[in-house]
């Protein structure tokens, strides 16, 4: 698990746990778009009432000054029914979905001979189905090496690495569940990067995440038996991309009078903004 999306306790602490549990069950979440040009105010109010929020947990990196990245890959079908559904009804919908979090160290680059030597990263990727409804989502998530997803997507049948019990093979076994229910084969079809920032309160009912660099790639073939990472360097030219940031807020209490007018300056209103419906748009059109 990333900082910035904390589904499954990796940890091994109660404490952390009860943090993940806290956010990631049913939330409200809004989004907003913010131009380059009003988001270093807006990052400071933040940043000034919410704590930085890092993963610690197993195979943390605990190196300072790291930046954070995110590649999320979107599934969809054939005939493009997740994207369908997305784009004609944001409020309601379904989206399955892949991330693998790196970090990058600019502060190593005059000492590095290889780009991986500013690299960090998990040698697995993080599955999930995530349901909105509204304003409300949730999401079952569980942890599955990069290489075993070939098992599921690319030869349709069930993998043999999944967790061996709890919360997390649950979710696992409700993935493959809809997955092998659909009438059509589902595969991987777009791919997000993109750089987060990510704050959070003690109880864990908010925390904004801050997406920078949004760019769109098409799916390489050889996707999920790639032994290097899925940064962006690796993925080659973007189909496109977003100049503005994406803003997330995610919470389960009401939003602080602070944060709505830090936001309401910035971007105004909030939107119905979708990687997944972005990044579909710019690699196989709308």
């Amino acid at each position: 698990m990333s900082a910035s999306s904390p589904a499954i306790d990796r940890s091994g602490s109660a404490n952390a746990s009860a943090n993940d549990a806290a956010i990631t069950a049913e939330r409200v979440e809004t989004k907003y778009l913010v131009s380059p040009a009003e988001l270093p105010a807006l990052t400071r109010a933040i940043s000034s009432k919410l704590e930085a929020h890092r993963f610690t947990g197993e195979a943390a990196n605990r190196l300072p000054g790291a930046q954070h990245f995110v590649t999320t890959i979107y599934f969809d079908t054939p005939t493009r029914a997740y994207f369908g559904a997305a784009k004609h009804n944001q409020q309601s919908n379904l989206k399955i979905r892949a991330k693998e979090y790196y970090d990058l160290h600019p502060s190593l680059a005059e000492l590095a001979t290889d780009p991986e030597q500013i690299l960090r990263y998990q040698p697995w990727l993080w599955f999930e189905l995530k349901r909105r409804e509204g304003m409300t989502t949730s999401k079952r998530r569980f942890r599955f090496p990069k290489a075993a997803a070939a098992t599921l997507f690319d030869e349709n049948r069930a993998p043999g690495d999944l967790p061996e019990g709890g919360s997390e093979r649950e979710d696992a076994d409700a993935l493959i569940g809809h997955v092998h229910a659909q009438a059509e084969r589902v595969a991987p079809s777009a791919i997000v990067n993109y750089r987060r920032l990510s704050f959070q309160n003690p109880d864990s009912t908010l925390r904004v995440t801050i997406d920078l660099g949004l760019s769109f790639f098409p799916v390489p073939k050889d996707l999920f038996r790639r032994p290097r990472p899925l940064s962006k360097s690796e993925l080659g030219r973007p189909a496109g991309v977003e100049p503005r940031a994406v803003v997330e807020v995610k919470r389960r209490a009401f939003l602080p009078s602070w944060l709505e007018q830090a936001l309401t300056t910035a971007a105004g209103s909030p939107v119905s903004f979708s990687k997944f419906v972005a990044a579909s748009e710019a690699i196989h059109g709308g």
